[in-house]
């Protein structure tokens, strides 16, 4: 599981929500490449486990992010939780094998008995999950504000095969 990624998480029920939608993440999120035609990412994430590892990156970049530009407490955790599970239904809610337009959105299915689906503060992760990709999806929508900003370049940094972000080894 993501429990290092998990920790990074200060707010206790940011974290457990957190927690709870991947206990609910789609069987395949755990096996598959992070690159359905392995063109988009690292050579050494278009195996097994691969989307797992770029998650890893994805969280790793963003919490530098934070860092770097003062991004503390609570939104520091919309961003890291997002991070999380920004690509949990990347091939679909069943696996379709290849990236889904829009998969940003289709995660809301999973927490759909979540009894805080109107609270700002799920409205915030939504928001930073929906639009993680910014102008490589539809839609198209590009970092209006810094915590989307973060999770935007976030994804990007982690996904370049020319800029290696260390992390530790995912064991399927």
């Amino acid at each position: 599981m993501l429990n290092p990624e998990l920790k990074l998480i200060s707010n206790y029920h940011i974290r457990e929500f957190t927690r709870r939608v991947l206990e609910k993440s789609p069987n395949y999120f755990w096996k598959i490449a992070s690159s359905s035609t392995g063109k988009y990412h690292p050579e050494d994430e278009n195996c097994v486990g691969g989307e797992v590892k770029h998650v890893k990156r994805v969280v790793k970049v963003a919490n530098h992010l934070c860092e770097c530009w003062d991004v503390v407490g609570n939104q520091r955790d919309y961003i890291l939780s997002a991070a999380i599970m920004h690509d949990l239904c990347k091939n679909g809610l069943e696996d379709s094998g290849y990236t889904v337009a829009g998969h940003g959105f289709l995660w809301i299915e999973l927490v759909r008995d979540e009894t805080k689906l109107n609270e700002d503060w799920f409205k915030e992760i939504c928001r930073l999950v929906a639009c993680h990709m910014g102008r490589f999806d539809t839609p198209y929508i590009i970092g209006e504000d810094k915590s989307l900003m973060i999770i935007q370049a976030a994804d990007y940094i982690a996904s370049r095969r020319d800029i290696l972000v260390e992390v530790e080894q995912y064991a399927n």
